[in-house]
């Protein structure tokens, strides 16, 4: 079975204050979906609310992988 399609608006905001390359996906007046860092030129997706760690080779699949995971495990 398939869930049905729905468009989730998303803000992606830089985060300036770290080290690291660092950026937060937030779904606006919500909540946080999770963090991304740039680590040795891959970006590391943490996801808030279980820390899962996904790697990816763009931000933007870094930030597809990280609603992908949203709507299917913690939505």
């Amino acid at each position: 079975m398939s869930k049905k399609i729905e468009n989730i608006d998303i803000e992606v905001n830089e985060l300036k204050e770290k080290n690291l390359p660092t950026w937060e996906v937030v779904i606006p007046n919500k909540k946080s979906i999770g963090i991304i860092e740039k680590v040795d030129g891959r970006y590391k997706a943490t996801t808030s609310k279980s820390n899962n760690v996904l790697f990816s080779k763009s931000l933007e699949s870094s930030i597809n992988d990280l609603l992908s995971y949203f709507a299917l495990h913690e939505k």
